[in-house]
């Protein structure tokens, strides 16, 4: 069974990456962890790009962005971050006709 990521779901981690955000951008580093509780967590329900943070109160109460598809809950269901399709507003041509004429 899949469950989605929602805030406060126990969910036991075996990361191969993790996702690092700054002030430049996003950087994505090789994570270990080791095995035991360590790997225990708590998601917060923010989801982004299959990435999913953690707080992770066992291993150095911090949160953490580990990617979804490396993460179990506590029953042993695999966590899948829902895809929301974006749909774009058709071109009708006005945009374009408005900038030339304040040129």
């Amino acid at each position: 069974m899949e469950v989605k990521p929602t805030t406060g779901l126990k969910v036991t981690c075996t990361p191969t990456k993790e996702a690092i955000f700054g002030e430049d951008g996003v950087e994505v580093k090789k994570a270990s962890i080791a095995a035991g509780r360590q790997r225990a967590g708590v998601l917060t329900g923010r989801t982004l790009a299959g990435f999913a943070e953690v707080e992770m109160a066992t291993l150095d109460g911090k949160k953490h962005w580990y990617p979804t598809e490396e993460m179990l809950t506590d029953k042993g269901e695999k966590v899948v971050e829902e895809e929301i399709a974006i749909e774009e507003a058709a071109d009708d041509g006005e945009e374009s006709a408005v900038e030339e004429d304040a040129e």
